[in-house]
C-alpha cells in the first residue's frame, strides 16, 4: 500500500490551557431505559451487512434498519428520532462497531 505525506502550511501544536478544567470520568450513573424504546443488533453474514432491529413497548420490532457501516445505521437512528438519552446512542454506536468487526 502507497503512503502519502500531507503537508500544511502551519505546525500543529497543541497547548493545554492554563485555565483547562479536569474533571474525573466515572461509571456510576444507574441505568434508566430510553423511553422511545431499545435495539436488537444482528450480523447478517450472508450478505455482509448488519441488521438492527428498533423495538418500542410490548417487544415487537417496529422498524429495522440495514447497512453495512455503523455510521450509516446511527445516521439513520438519528434521523428517525429513536434514540433521546446520549448515553443510549453511545452504548449503540459502540455495539454497532462490535458487530461491524464481527
Amino acid at each position: 500500500m502507497k503512503k502519502f505525506t500531507v503537508k500544511l502550511p502551519y505546525k500543529l501544536k497543541s497547548k493545554i490551557s492554563k485555565k483547562a478544567r479536569r474533571i474525573a470520568a466515572y461509571g456510576g450513573i444507574p441505568w434508566r431505559q430510553d423511553p422511545r424504546g431499545y435495539f436488537l443488533i444482528k450480523v447478517n453474514r450472508k450478505d455482509k451487512q448488519i441488521e438492527v432491529g428498533f423495538c418500542e413497548a410490548g417487544n415487537v420490532v417496529k422498524l429495522v434498519i440495514v447497512g453495512k457501516k455503523p455510521d450509516e445505521i446511527y445516521h439513520a437512528v438519528f434521523r428517525e428520532g429513536l434514540v433521546t438519552k446520549f448515553d443510549h446512542a453511545a452504548y449503540l454506536g459502540k455495539e454497532l462497531e462490535k458487530a461491524y468487526i464481527a
